[in-house]
């Protein structure tokens, strides 16, 4: 790896010294509106690389020409031009004004930009230089919270890649740069490489994505380099990570008396008597009455991460480049091990003028990351998740972790210990991933307004997945040499994937007077191929990790090919009048090759329009007043079409290789046989969206808004067919095929956000809210055809006589489970309660549950729907930025309700040998007879004492998973500003202290889960605390 870094480094700089122009030296100052003198402002001559940037006090000097044109740029200003005069000496001062609001921006939508005055999609975004600032391993950690509709859950594991979703549908499209790319592309790009991120959430923005498109879209622009002279731009992080939530656990002394409690509760002997318990807490006896802190032993209180990015950039006007290289290594909370974490991803482009003469210009670019996970992987313990299970849950304090001479006991089974050691096996991650680009566009001469362009990409993926699984080496208790050797078994699997697409479009934008006029078509094709071959060696007799070590006779290997492709053609038209009132409407055929021939077409739509009411002349008083600065009204419809779900070929018959297809004279030989009965039926099932919204500027465009209505319902669900009209059933052993279905889910909400900026004196602020709720159900369920051509609903028979478990028109629910009624009071409410089958021994402190049909007993006939979804239905989040000259500082308040979390493991997630003897602190709020309203069922020895009463699935074990935490935070000096101002050659300088996951405020954290991470509980990959200490440099 660290080779890899340096061998890019060297032919960046070698690559980007070649392009360096030469800065050469009329006088002047650039100030602001308000006077105030503007550092950094690029001083260009025009159509040449020759510039300088403006000193602390808003001064510059350079040499030109007469006739020459100076090109005055800053950003969040206006672009200005000088002419320069004749005379020895120029005075040319200049004075710039901030760019007119945010009603101007370029907004990346579609296959093309718009103004934000202009889009009358539902199309929001997020600020990239924020995300800068705080200390992520991946771009989706730090989305949560920053853009109504963007709904973002968290996950475990060392890069903690969040799931995100838009508007609570499923995973959304990814486009970088106007092509179709990966998620994992996405999360591997790291922010400071990132110019803007747009979420494309309705159809009139989709619809021209085609499939795929249905779930709404990240769009994420990349930088590219900018005019003027070459600059250089360092940035690098240090961070301190440990895990947000791991819950305090009892030393052996207060779990060996726990232990004692549960036995008496059951009428059995105690395990531990004071002789023993003396002995654990003196210590004198390590190998029977240990005192073991497995947390501490194993997991380190934290780690560390790294992050570097370096970029160049510079060129003149139409010849712009960039080259940027980062790194990413992080470290993990394992004392011991092979555990690593490494990410390197580079980013070249160049943009070039072909012909100024025909207007032809051009680009090229090339990026790519090469990624490296390392973790331990044995027998049992195949991942980090498996590891902090072991270690956290599967060994109370009782269980020696060492022998006598300080290595990992051999009679504890998985021991963490010996799990994360330099002699147990490992798992390796290697990602290798290269994409090129190259585009022209022709603007013709000779008619105005129209061009043509065309872009061709190339994307270039490997992987390859190395599992060397040996157990770690333990030792009996009075032994050095390990107790027994396992036979280490070697797994590879590798895979590459390569794919192209093609983009060529032709487009017409016209204004005429009041009527702009733009248009656009095209064709799209993309075309991949992927393969991929496993193999295999087991029961090797010596630690060595290659295939040609092991036997011959204990291995095994497969691989398989496949290709796919999409075309499809585009039409664009936009239309407004007055700048006021706007159309747009687009339309794509789209072909997929997972459907047949007759089927594999299909054409989808969108139109959208919009209204500016404020320029209207009945709201000129308001306007005036700056009651209203704007107010505009937008609604937009259309149909996106799926294809997800389908398997490749499935309209075909198959057969399959199989190495055991039959048996002659009681051996298996290979041959072939029937695989799937074909789906000639299968088509594009397709979602409606209806999207209806205002923005609205109010005070200066200080106090600014929006909000969203939206509804979504997805028909045409490809479900298996009834056998009773084609014969087929499943104990043929082959899946039935797929035909359309009246099945239909709907999804509807609001989005909102509300948003103030100002300044009082020389303190700058802006706070915003912005607020996503949806909520989700099957208006029918998955439904066939039956023997008389009519669609029928398919419910089980429980469901039938129990309406309280049927799935259609319910909004998001948990799951099925019983109803509790708290604990039983005594023998006597045992007694005159309904009789829970399969129970006994029950008494006072065991669960109750509802006898909900009435018929004298509780059964699986009493399952009803319970609880809220396990996915947030409403997240929010508060943005709030202040700054003060070189000052600033930033601040997000996340949060979701609305949402149960599951924490049965919480109580049965303990020792299975203890039964439910506590392990940590919060399980001793247990009940008992002076503390009847207690959080968990009496204490027991084991959970068959009472028929597993209280471990079924319940509402009992439900809580509400609504949080509010402080996400992040940063704060930041530019030193440029005061302290270095007189440093002509340093152009930035930057500090920042940032956090991440600072605190949460939620009733999960009582029972150590993480209320952002979905079903996982606290024995798992935690979420992650982490401070960053982080330094910005520019030349």
């Amino acid at each position: 790896m660290k080779f890899k870094i340096l061998t890019l480094f060297t032919f960046v700089f070698s690559w980007c010294l070649t392009l360096s122009a030469q800065t050469v030296s009329v006088k002047g100052t650039v100030t602001d509106e308000s006077k105030v003198p503007l550092p950094g402002v690029s001083v260009l001559i025009k159509n040449t690389t020759r510039g300088v940037a403006t000193d602390f006090d808003g001064k510059y000097e350079i040499k030109a020409n007469q006739g020459d044109v100076l090109v005055f740029s800053y950003l969040g200003f206006v672009t200005q031009e000088k002419i320069v005069g004749g005379g020895n000496s120029l005075i040319i001062n200049v004075l710039l004004t901030e760019e007119a609001q945010q009603l101007e921006d370029v907004v990346v939508v579609g296959y093309g930009t718009s103004t934000k005055r202009a889009m009358v999609s539902s199309v929001s975004s997020v600020k990239t230089e924020t995300l800068k600032e705080i200390p992520v391993s991946n771009i989706t950690q730090g989305l949560a919270g920053r853009s109504p509709g963007l709904v973002v859950k968290g996950s475990a594991g060392l890069d903690n890649r969040s799931q995100i979703t838009i508007r609570g549908g499923g995973t959304p499209l990814v486009v970088i740069d106007g092509v179709i790319r990966s998620y994992d592309d996405f999360v591997n790009i790291l922010p400071e490489d990132i110019a803007s991120i747009s979420i494309l959430k309705d159809a009139s923005a989709t619809a021209v994505y085609g499939a795929r498109a249905a779930n709404g879209i990240l769009q994420i622009t990349t930088l590219r380099g900018q005019k003027g002279q070459t600059t250089i731009q360092y940035a690098h992080s240090l961070s301190i990570f440990q895990p947000s939530f791991i819950p305090s656990r009892l030393d052996a002394y207060a779990w060996a008396t726990q232990h004692n409690i549960a036995n008496k509760n059951d009428g059995k002997p105690i395990v531990y008597t004071d002789d023993k318990l003396q002995k654990i807490l003196d210590g004198s006896d390590q190998l029977n009455y240990p005192n073991v802190d497995w947390r501490k032993l194993v997991l380190k209180d934290f780690a560390q991460q790294y992050r570097h990015n370096l970029s160049v950039s510079g060129g003149r006007e139409g010849n712009e480049f960039l080259a940027s290289l980062g790194y990413v290594t992080k470290g993990s909370y394992y004392r011991s091990g092979r555990h690593t974490f490494d990410l390197m991803n580079f980013r070249l482009n160049q943009n070039f003028i072909v012909s100024e003469d025909i207007g032809l210009k051009g680009f090229a670019s090339v990026d790519g990351y090469f990624k490296e996970n390392e973790h331990p992987h044995t027998s049992t313990a195949s991942n980090y998740y498996a590891v902090f299970s072991h270690t956290l849950v599967n060994h109370n304090p009782l269980t020696p972790a060492l022998n006598k001479y300080g290595l990992p006991y051999a009679n504890t089974t998985d021991n963490p210990v010996a799990e994360t050691s330099s002699s147990a096996g490992y798992s390796t991650q290697k990602y290798k991933q290269i994409n090129g680009m190259a585009g022209l566009e022709w603007a013709f001469p000779w008619v105005k307004g129209l061009k043509a362009r065309t872009n061709f990409n190339y994307r270039y993926f490997n992987t390859d997945d190395r599992q060397w699984r040996k157990d770690g080496d333990v030792y009996d208790w009075d032994s050095t040499k390990p107790a027994s050797v396992s036979k280490p078994q070697l797994y590879q699997s590798m895979a590459y994937n390569y794919s192209y697409t093609s983009q060529n479009f032709l487009e017409y934008a016209r204004n005429l007077n009041e009527h702009s006029l733009h248009l656009l078509g095209g064709y799209e094709a993309s075309y991949t191929f992927n393969r991929n071959v496993f193999h295999k060696r087991i029961n090797y007799s010596f630690p060595i990790d290659q295939f040609g070590a092991g036997p011959k006779e204990d291995m095994d290997g497969n691989g398989s090919d496949w290709e796919s492709g999409r075309a499809g053609f585009i039409g664009q038209l936009k239309y407004n009048y007055n700048n006021r009132y706007f159309v747009e409407g687009s339309i794509r055929h789209d072909a997929s090759d997972l459907f047949p021939k007759d089927k594999r077409w299909g054409t989808f739509f969108s139109g959208s329009a919009g209204w500016i009411v404020s320029d209207e002349f009945f709201m000129k008083s308001l306007k005036e007043k700056h009651i209203f600065d704007l107010l505009k009204l937008r609604v937009s419809y259309g149909e996106v079409g799926l294809d997800s779900g389908v398997g490749r070929f499935s309209y075909l018959s198959s057969y399959n290789l199989d190495p055991q297809a039959y048996v002659v004279d009681g051996k298996f030989i290979q041959g072939f046989s029937e695989g799937n009965i074909p789906s000639p039926d299968i088509t594009w099932y397709t979602t409606n969206q209806l999207d209806l919204g205002f923005d609205f500027e109010s005070f200066n465009n200080r106090l600014f808004g929006s909000f969203d209505y939206f509804f979504y319902k997805t028909t045409g669900y490809l479900v298996p067919a009834d056998p009773l009209v084609t014969g087929y059933t499943s104990s043929l052993g082959k899946d039935l095929p797929l035909v359309p279905s009246n099945a239909e889910n709907r999804r509807s909400g609001i989005e909102a956000q509300l948003g103030w900026k100002g300044s009082v004196g020389e303190v700058k602020y802006n706070v915003s809210v912005n607020l996503t709720y949806f909520d989700q159900l099957w208006a029918k369920t998955q439904l066939n055809w039956n023997d008389k051509q009519k669609y029928y609903e398919v419910e089980s028979l429980a469901s039938r006589k129990n309406p309280y478990l049927r799935q259609t028109q319910q909004v998001g629910y948990y799951g099925i489970g019983l109803q509790s009624e708290g604990f039983f009071t005594d023998a006597q409410d045992v007694y005159s309660s309904p009789k829970h089958i399969g129970s006994h021994n029950l008494t006072a402190g065991d669960l109750k549950y509802q006898d909900f049909n009435g018929d004298g007993k509780i059964d699986n006939s009493d399952r009803i729907r319970i609880g809220k979804n396990n996915f947030p239905r409403a997240n929010y989040g508060l943005n709030l930025g202040i700054s003060y000259k070189a000052l600033s500082f930033n601040m997000l308040l996340q949060g979701a309700t609305r949402f149960d979390m599951y924490m049965g493991g919480v109580f049965l997630g303990q020792n299975p040998s203890a039964g439910t003897t506590p392990i940590y602190e919060f399980q001793l709020d247990y009940w008992r007879p002076d503390n009847t309203s207690a959080r968990f069922p009496r204490l027991v020895s084991s959970n068959s004492v009472n028929g597993n009463n209280n471990t079924h699935g319940s509402d009992f074990f439900l809580i509400n998973g609504a949080y509010l935490r402080l996400k992040d935070f940063s704060v930041s000096y530019d030193l440029k500003k005061y302290i270095l101002k007189d440093y002509k050659w340093l152009s930035a300088m930057k500090l920042t202290l940032s956090g991440q996951n600072i605190f949460t405020i939620s009733e999960a954290t009582k029972y150590g889960m993480d209320p952002e991470i979905t079903n996982t509980e606290f024995y798992g990959y935690p979420n992650e605390r982490m401070f960053s200490f982080g330094v910005n440099v520019g030349f």
